[in-house]
């Protein structure tokens, strides 16, 4: 019976080592990625702006300073942002240049800078935009030249919408990306769609979407870095995705210095948005990482969801964390443990299988009794 009862015993410490021997199993991919993402370099935000500064990009180059700020950098390394914002602001504000990137924009609906997109959508915002390029294109097909049906079609639906602003001033940004060859011939042809369907059946509520979600974007990132952002876009979805991170603190920067990958993470929900976040503060090889290690990035540790089911706050979270810190040390001493415990099971089975002879075998084994000696007594007188 105390066999019986050891070799159970020994079978639970073999189930219970064998459990934890596949949690830390199942820990070590997602260890390995993660050691391998942290191990990537951080985002060098002052020396990029300082670069972008030089080739006048003034807008990616706030764009980049605000996003090191929003970083909470050392106090040295943010007085050098601080100085460097000041620099780029300074030189983009120079009155003679702005004043001619706005007349450039307006008149052409052209330009590469904050100023030039300023002047094409303020044109836009008066119809003296979409009536300007309405007769462009006209021109054009008058001179036997191709047309941009999508220019037309759009400066057609920014006329309509001239009663909302908001949704005109998308419009307007769709048309100076477009004119800037940042929209992907997948999008313009949803575009083309949308404001044909939108002129025709007389409703404008999904066009107004898509230039509402550009808005947003416009808005919150700076206006290069957004038209930069829009020439990855294919469809409304990730243009919806898009413009909800860039709302998000670091969501601009994230989306431009990532690119595509960048979008195919901001549409894996909130688990992929955090993560794009967490990434972009690595550069673009942190958001590639993270695009093509989704799975082990974000998947949860088994032992995790058996603990939330118990607990809530900031247990699972720290539990998990260094489980998937000491994964391959805590694999060596279980695994070590489980085969103890499978060797000490291996024994006593065998201590076992021993059967005990019987009460017969172990009588007739045993040796013969020694007969008493008589006692001879001596002979009486």
């Amino acid at each position: 019976m105390c066999n019986l009862i050891a070799i159970f015993a020994s079978l639970l410490r073999i189930a219970t080592a064998a459990l934890l021997v596949w949690i830390c199993v199942q820990a070590l991919p997602a260890w390995d990625a993660r050691a391998a993402f942290a191990a990537l370099p951080d985002y060098d935000y002052r020396v990029e702006a300082e670069r972008l500064r030089s080739a006048e990009q003034y807008s990616e180059a706030l764009l980049v300073v605000d996003a090191g700020l929003n970083a909470d950098p050392d106090p040295v390394m943010r007085e050098r942002l601080d100085d460097a914002r000041v620099g780029i602001v300074a030189e983009r504000d120079a009155f003679i240049r702005r004043l001619s990137d706005v007349g450039q924009g307006a008149l052409t609906g052209t330009g590469d800078s904050v100023e030039a997109l300023a002047g094409a959508v303020a044109a836009d915002l008066f119809v003296f935009g979409d009536v300007r390029d309405l007769v462009i294109q006209g021109g054009k097909g008058l001179r036997g030249e191709d047309t941009d049906e999508v220019i037309v079609a759009l400066s057609a639906a920014g006329i309509a919408l001239t009663f909302a602003p908001e949704i005109d001033f998308g419009t307007a940004v769709l048309k100076f990306a477009r004119r800037a060859g940042a929209l992907s011939e997948a999008f313009a042809r949803r575009l083309l769609k949308l404001t044909r369907d939108a002129i025709s059946e007389r409703d404008m509520t999904p066009l107004a979407d898509v230039a509402g979600d550009v808005a947003t974007l416009g808005r919150q990132a700076q206006p290069a870095a957004a038209v930069a952002i829009l020439k990855h876009i294919d469809d409304p979805e990730a243009l919806r995705a898009a413009a909800r991170v860039s709302q998000r603190p670091g969501g601009s920067f994230a989306l431009w210095v990532g690119e595509k990958p960048a979008l195919e993470l901001a549409q894996q929900g909130a688990a992929g948005e955090a993560l794009l976040l967490r990434a972009a503060r690595k550069g673009r090889a942190g958001v590639d990482y993270a695009a093509s290690h989704l799975r082990l990035l974000t998947r949860a540790h088994p032992l995790i969801g058996l603990i939330k089911g118990v607990y809530k706050g900031n247990v699972e979270r720290l539990l998990g964390d260094w489980l998937m810190q000491q994964a391959p040390a805590v694999l060596g001493l279980l695994a070590g443990w489980l085969l103890f415990e499978c060797w000490r099971f291996a024994h006593r089975v065998g201590l076992a299988m021993r059967k005990p002879a019987s009460v017969k075998e172990i009588v007739e084994e045993q040796p013969p009794a020694p007969q008493p000696k008589p006692v001879r007594r001596a002979p009486s007188a």
